[in-house]
């Protein structure tokens, strides 16, 4: 009887030491599982990068040119700014001290431009406080075409945050359409901001329809 006693007692124990075997396994895969799930989340949760989530470049913060279709003459162009078109059919557009002015030259005087250059850069000349040749009249290639190109700086008041003279530079072209119609394309900007193929990429633009 005591030998059925103690064989009963061993038997409880090793099924004590299974139970709490598998109870300990148990507690662990629950705490590795809760690990893995709150691992899972917290990368879920995490915001994308700033690098990632920036806005794409647009180009220098550079307003977009404003298209402009003159149904009078017949011409596009993309310019700083919207344009107005004054009675005498010249068009003007103003950003800053960006500014695009067109105007259109009929008549036996469109036939010769790079006559009527020189002609008009001499009035400009006199008409200009502190003209100063920046490039001289003469023949450039523009888009594919040749036309005639000129600049020169000059002074336009004063400037309201220094007080000091405002220097701009102008680059004037003469874009010819046929032997009777010439437009005179002018594009003034700040004299520290003037670049010559910027001058040249937003005349570019203007095109005969």
């Amino acid at each position: 009887m005591n030998q059925a006693i103690l064989r009963h007692r061993r038997l409880l124990g090793r099924s004590t030491l299974l139970v709490l075997g598998v109870a300990g396994a148990t507690v662990l895969a629950s705490g590795c599982g809760s690990d893995a799930t709150s691992g899972s989340a917290s990368s879920a949760s995490r915001p994308a990068s700033s690098e990632s989530a920036a806005p794409a470049d647009n180009g220098g913060g550079e307003a977009a040119p404003t298209r402009f279709v003159s149904s009078r003459f017949h011409y596009r162009v993309d310019a700083p700014g919207a344009m107005t078109e004054a009675t005498d059919g010249s068009a003007t557009a103003t950003r800053g001290t960006e500014k695009l002015v067109i105007s259109v030259v009929t008549g036996a005087q469109a036939a010769d431009p790079a006559g009527y250059a020189r002609t008009d850069v001499a009035t400009l000349r006199a008409q200009s406080p502190a003209y100063k040749e920046v490039i001289p009249v003469g023949p450039v290639s523009l888009a594919g075409r040749t036309v005639q190109k000129a600049a020169y700086s000059w002074t336009n008041g004063n400037n309201a945050v220094t007080g000091n003279p405002q220097q701009l530079v102008t680059a004037v072209y003469y874009i010819p359409r046929d032997g009777s119609t010439m437009a005179v394309v002018s594009y003034s900007i700040a004299a520290n901001q003037y670049d010559p193929q910027g001058a040249d990429d937003v005349v570019s633009t203007f095109q005969w329809q």
